[in-house]
């Protein structure tokens, strides 16, 4: 006799861990209550530093840095060096070397703020259209250029096609496939002083600017947009009043941006001072950006990273617990004399079915002996067995914190999380949330509760889409009650 089945499991998460091999786990005991840390590069200068963008290794930025090509600008009521745009060689994420002018764009006027191109040969950046000249020393209007790199070097520059007389255009930030162009403006029609618009690439042309709309841009200034590559991110400085002080840097969803709510970055990132011209990599978890936090009259850079990402946002994998199966035997009724037997199937778990052809559905995993039972229809007794078979069911594999649900006050606990792999991602990083305020990061870890009460541990975690290429965040919840030791 043969038994043929189609094994459906349903309902599980794309979720699945691998067996644990090791078998010596170090824990990391190392917390912190600050989920963004960030650090002051070391290519500041006492100038203003500010914008930076990195790509294939070099960190491009805008200066007031002495420079053989800039001016100083000044009058009773100004005083201070123009800018420059300047590159410099990553060593490391903290460091980098090898300050140099970009003097085929740089001029004696204003250069600012840009962005480039994925593959680094196209650039668009903020520079002064009317000079300043004799007595005129009032600001000049600002234009948006853009040059391309020839045999490696870059081309004369050239106005953008969307820039009108009498408004200014400032802080282009380009999507990867080159196609959106986000920016500043003071044009008539916007929401405040400066607003956020756009205009694509169709036709061989850029179409004519579209504002953003009141979601992002308000009475304010709303300045130095970025779009991050991957995400679809859109990150901007705002003088909007439910921040921190200043400029603070604010992100939109635009994968969404209507069902998306605007969220303002944590401290430290922003604080009461300007914060501004953000650039984050891939994940969106690292990046640099300036601030005028430790001198007012001056912009530093400052690379930061996300000790923990903000897991509000992250998705909750939902495990059923239902396993189900179709059997059927394609040869009982040929040897076996149907006008006097039936059949039986015996699933193991208390469920019988006379369906020949039947699908079962267990509720939890465990061992389960399946039998296939010819009946005599007039006795109601089994006639013979046609089918013994042994099935399995494993725990489904998951995402989980694994600790105790009850803990002391003041005692070390372990947590760990088990290796675990998304299927069709690659796994980043493990993100602990205790939910007494500290917060840590690996497979296992260590912590201690001071007070007793009810705490719910979050833990997250940051993969890579295979498919897409895209950085996901996927989280579980667990609840443990601390007591006090008797």
């Amino acid at each position: 006799m043969k038994l043929v089945y189609t094994y459906i499991m349903i309902g599980l998460s794309r979720l699945f861990c691998e067996a644990q091999t090791d078998t010596v786990h170090v824990y990391r005991v190392e917390e912190d209550t600050t989920k963004i840390k960030i650090v002051k590069l070391n290519i500041n200068s006492d100038k203003a530093d500010f914008s930076p963008v990195l790509i294939n290794n070099t960190l491009l930025f805008a200066s007031a840095r002495t420079n053989n090509i800039g001016i100083l600008y000044s009058n009773d009521k100004i005083s201070t060096e123009l800018t420059d745009l300047f590159s410099a060689d990553k060593k490391d994420s903290l460091t980098f070397k090898n300050v140099n002018s970009l003097s085929k764009l740089n001029t004696k006027y204003n250069e600012g703020p840009f962005t480039l191109s994925g593959d680094g040969n196209t650039i668009f950046y903020t520079g002064n259209e009317e000079r300043a000249s004799g007595k005129n020393l009032q600001p000049n209007l600002l234009r948006i250029y853009y040059s391309e790199k020839v045999n490696g070097s870059w081309g004369k520059p050239r106005v953008a096609s969307f820039c009108e007389k009498m408004f200014s255009y400032c802080h282009p930030s380009l999507s990867s496939d080159k196609t959106t162009l986000f920016f500043c403006s003071d044009m008539p029609g916007g929401y405040g002083g400066m607003d956020i618009y756009i205009t694509k690439y169709e036709n061989n042309q850029w179409t004519n600017p579209v504002n953003l709309g009141s979601k992002i841009n308000t009475p304010g200034n709303e300045l130095f947009p970025f779009i991050s590559s991957q995400q679809n991110i859109l990150y901007f400085s705002s003088t909007k009043t439910n921040g921190l002080g200043g400029l603070d840097i604010y992100s939109l969803n635009m994968n969404d941006p209507l069902d998306n709510n605007i969220e303002v970055l944590d401290y430290p990132v922003n604080s009461i001072y300007d914060d501004f011209g953000i650039w984050t990599d891939s994940s969106g978890t690292s990046g640099y950006f300036s601030t005028n936090r430790i001198n007012n009259n001056d912009d530093d850079i400052y690379y930061f990273t996300i000790c923990i990402p903000d897991l509000k946002e992250a998705e909750m994998p939902v495990f059923k617990n239902k396993f189900c199966y179709t059997f059927y035997e394609e040869t009982a009724f040929e040897d076996n004399d149907t006008a006097s037997l039936s059949y039986e199937w015996d699933f193991g778990d208390g469920f019988k079915s006379n369906e020949l052809s039947s699908r079962h559905c267990f509720t939890k995993p465990g061992n389960y002996t399946v039998t296939l039972n010819a009946i005599e229809k007039s006795t109601g007794e089994v006639f013979a067995n046609q089918l013994t078979y042994s099935l399995a069911i494993e725990d489904p594999p998951k995402l989980s914190i694994n600790c105790s649900d009850t803990i002391f006050a003041g005692s070390v606990v372990d947590f760990n999380s088990e290796k675990c792999a998304l299927k069709g991602y690659t796994l980043n990083k493990i993100y602990w949330c205790f939910g007494d305020g500290k917060y840590n990061t690996g497979t296992y870890v260590r912590h201690t509760y001071f007070k007793p009460g009810k705490y719910t541990i979050q833990l997250g975690t940051t993969a890579k889409n295979n498919l897409t290429g895209k950085a996901e965040l996927f989280k579980i919840d667990k609840q443990v009650t601390i007591i006090e030791r008797k």
